[in-house]
């Protein structure tokens, strides 16, 4: 680490270190049903960011609603924008504070986002992310061609994690190459009888409630980008794809989940930075379970310590899987 990072990490810790962290409620703690076959959380959009404390405090409160949990998950997936300015003193504390929960989980499963990525030389920041993934406990990382995305097999259920081709500003570039990738790797999730969980940043345009998501704004705005209808054309090949992103900031609603006929897309909120809408509270996050025959997915306030009232929207989610 170079003299400038080093000196802003060290303030970051000393910054957090002096936050009055919140203590999530023990009253009601995350429990793992045995019966599932595998049990995972999803979080969004961390951004940690050596000019906000505040985004450091809502992730550590995160970690420490996983650290009071009773059991053990078999994965945390993070679904991009770690760091807001893809500093390494802003993912060496991210890296910290998921390894201070290590006991809690197994795999740590993370992709990019655009901020991770954008306004710089693509092959030193893939390479930064690749070494923060790896200074995680449980952190699960290959390379593909040069490029980062790549999957992870589970007895019941494949992993594919997506990532942008190259540094775009907001969107992603899923090019032709990875795209055949996509499809492969989905069909053999579904020759082998597995649930593919599909990881990416952005959602696909129309999807999630965009453009309402994201400001109104633009016809793709929020989304993938110009290659949105190819990728959704592959996922509408296929059955049992659960596609989960990030990106919108927005809190749990009736826009988290939307069920597409042959695929399911779930947007979760973020962990980190504000989310928007009218359920804004910090440090929101799902827990998902896989079984046999169902995926029950479930919101999360990390930093109440509580789950979200089922009846509200956006808080109980139950998928049958074919």
């Amino acid at each position: 680490m170079n003299f400038y990072n080093k000196n802003r990490y060290e303030a970051m810790k000393k910054s957090l270190a002096a936050a009055q962290i919140p203590q999530p409620p023990a009253d009601e703690p995350i429990e793992i049903d045995d019966s599932a076959l595998f049990t995972f959380a999803a979080w969004g959009d961390p951004q940690i960011f050596h000019g906000s404390p505040s985004r450091s405090v809502r992730f550590a409160v995160a970690c420490r609603d996983i650290a009071n949990m009773r059991g053990r998950l078999d994965a945390i997936a993070v679904l991009g924008d770690v760091a807001e300015m893809g500093a390494e003193c802003e993912y060496r504390l991210a890296a910290d504070l998921l390894n201070g929960i290590s006991e809690k989980y197994g795999d740590f499963l993370c992709i990019t986002g655009n901020h991770d990525i954008r306004k710089r030389n693509y092959a030193n920041q893939r390479a930064k992310f690749r070494d923060f993934v790896k200074s995680v406990s449980g952190g699960i990382f290959d390379n593909h061609n040069g490029r980062y995305y790549f999957s992870k097999d589970y007895p019941h259920c494949k992993f594919i994690l997506m990532g942008s081709d190259s540094n775009t500003f907001e969107g992603t570039n899923i090019g032709r190459q990875q795209r055949e990738w996509l499809d492969s790797q989905i069909a053999q999730a579904e020759s082998e009888g597995k649930t593919a969980f599909v990881l990416n940043h952005q959602t696909l345009k129309w999807t999630n409630g965009l453009p309402v998501t994201w400001g109104g704004n633009g016809k793709w705005r929020g989304s993938i980008g110009i290659q949105s209808d190819k990728v959704r054309e592959i996922f509408e090949k296929h059955n049992n794809v659960i596609f989960i992103t990030g990106h919108l900031h927005y809190g749990f609603s009736i826009y988290n989940y939307e069920d597409c006929g042959c695929f399911k897309a779930l947007s979760v909120p973020t962990v980190g930075v504000v989310n928007h809408g009218n359920m804004s509270r910090d440090s929101q996050g799902y827990i998902i379970s896989l079984y046999e025959d169902k995926i029950i997915i479930r919101a999360r306030l990390h930093a109440e310590g509580r789950w979200l009232d089922k009846n509200l929207p956006g808080a109980y989610i139950e998928i049958k899987l074919k």
